[in-house]
């Protein structure tokens, strides 16, 4: 089956950062023209229209489509389904590629059986401050869902994105794919370049209860037992949850480096502070999440594994 790319980047509100993306999309395309088609895909959660006029205005080529704003993992699975070539390649919108982005996931195709691709992503701007967020995957191995590529058959068997997840739907994903024995293989060239970004104050109020996607992460991995008694699976939420903050901060004070502690040191600070929050806050959802999996509205993996949480 001959190698062709449907590149599909979800979007919502970020018509500069996507100007920049395409672009260097583009450029990519350009060097892998002669030997591989491509398409680029821009599945757009925005509640307004300008996304669609400035698609429509500069690059008519490109397929724009209305996301169905469930989420971010459901408009990576919009954008999938008017794919129409044999691989589809995932790239955020506030992201940009280098030149040789394609050429090199192609490459590794052409010398290998692999059926899906993770690639680099780092920041081209670092700044160590507290106020900046920076996502890298420099050495691999978490798949990404940034900067990844996948056969299009693989993604459609094992069902695409869960789109329960607002957030971790990668590592989720990465589990699934893990279950069925199958491998990612890291290609440090195809590289997607991720501005840092400022932390602005709804980051943190948002980030002190991310943790619930976290516990239904841990559903979804088989890590929690929905048979599991009512008390057993409170009891069981207060514990897990306690324990993933001394093991956070243990590794940051243990594995002492400069840069982490200005970057990471306030958060696990806050973690602690609205700890009596957050525990209420988590049991509530405990109790919401073993309804939905139990009346079916949460559908849960028939095969799991153990992954480790969240650092």
């Amino acid at each position: 089956m001959s190698v062709s790319f449907s590149i599909v980047i979800p979007t919502c509100k970020r018509v500069q950062q996507l100007e920049q993306l395409i672009e260097s999309l583009i450029k990519s395309i350009k060097f892998i023209e002669n030997e591989c088609e491509c398409e680029i895909i821009v599945s757009d959660d925005s509640t307004n229209l300008i996304t669609k006029k400035f698609i429509e205005t500069n690059f008519p080529e490109i397929s724009w489509i209305k996301g169905p704003q469930q989420g971010p993992g459901a408009n990576r699975n919009y954008g999938a389904l008017s794919a129409i070539k044999t691989w589809l390649v995932f790239i955020d919108d506030d992201c940009y590629v280098n030149e040789g982005f394609l050429a090199r996931y192609l490459n590794r195709l052409k010398q290998s059986s692999d059926k899906v691709l993770e690639g680099k992503i780092i920041c081209p701007n670092k700044k160590n401050s507290i106020f900046v967020r920076q996502p890298e995957n420099s050495q691999g191995g978490v798949l990404a869902s940034g900067n990844f590529a996948i056969e299009k058959s693989l993604f459609e068997k094992i069902g695409g994105f869960d789109e329960d997840l607002k957030i971790m739907e990668d590592m989720e994903f990465a589990n699934r794919l893990e279950n069925l024995g199958q491998n990612y293989t890291f290609c440090e060239n195809s590289i997607a370049f991720h501005p840092s970004q400022p932390k602005k104050l709804g980051f943190y109020f948002n980030w002190v209860f991310h943790f619930k996607w976290q516990l239904l992460l841990s559903y979804k991995c088989g890590q929690r037992n929905i048979k599991e008694s009512f008390l057993s699976s409170l009891l069981r939420t207060v514990y897990d949850h306690i324990l993933l903050l001394v093991r956070i901060t243990y590794h940051l004070i243990s594995k002492f480096d400069k840069d982490r502690w200005v970057m990471y040191s306030f958060e696990r600070i806050l973690a602690w502070l609205t700890l009596p929050i957050c525990l209420p806050y988590l049991v509530f959802w405990t109790m919401i999440y073993r309804t939905k999996i139990k009346s079916m509205e949460i559908k849960i993996p028939t095969i799991n594994k153990r992954v480790p949480l969240e650092e």
